[in-house]
């Protein structure tokens, strides 16, 4: 114990063994981070669905599915889960951006209930089509450059 200049003591503080982890992985991923780039790089690779390390080889196999690895550079993917990271930025870019256009045809066309389901449904679909794997790519691409993996406090 130490002593303050009132006299009172308190206890050492002890690292947890979550902060002691940390400070490891800190240090640890400090010089892959450098080797990797800027975050904002690998994210708009991931974005236009380019592996991002090399900018070329194809970062999803399917509509969703990352692949295991980069065909150009050999970079492995499969260890990396995002989880519902494309569902919640996609509902957060589409629904602002289709709410207000929405609101907006309302007030100054006032058509039908139909021509307002013909009209946003198939334009909210498309979005969806092709927003959602550029954000699991733009996802990826984050956590890539970041180092993560996805379960980091799953002990």
């Amino acid at each position: 114990m130490t002593h303050r200049p009132d006299k009172s003591p308190r206890p050492e503080y002890r690292l947890t063994e979550w902060e002691r982890d940390w400070e490891i992985h800190k240090h640890q991923r400090a010089a892959e981070r450098a080797r990797k780039g800027p975050i904002l790089r690998a994210m708009r690779r991931g974005f236009m669905l380019r592996c991002p390390n090399c900018d070329k080889g194809r970062l999803l196999t399917g509509f969703l599915t990352p692949s295991p690895s980069c065909g150009h550079c050999g970079e492995a993917y499969d260890h990396i889960r995002t989880d519902d990271f494309a569902p919640w930025l996609g509902i957060f870019v589409i629904g602002h951006t289709l709410v207000p256009l929405a609101i907006l045809v309302e007030k100054l066309f006032a058509p039908s209930l139909l021509v307002h389901l013909l009209l946003w449904v198939p334009i909210g679909l498309e979005m969806v089509l092709l927003f959602l794997p550029r954000a699991k790519g733009m996802g990826l691409g984050f956590m890539w450059a970041l180092g993560l993996r996805g379960d980091e406090h799953q002990y």
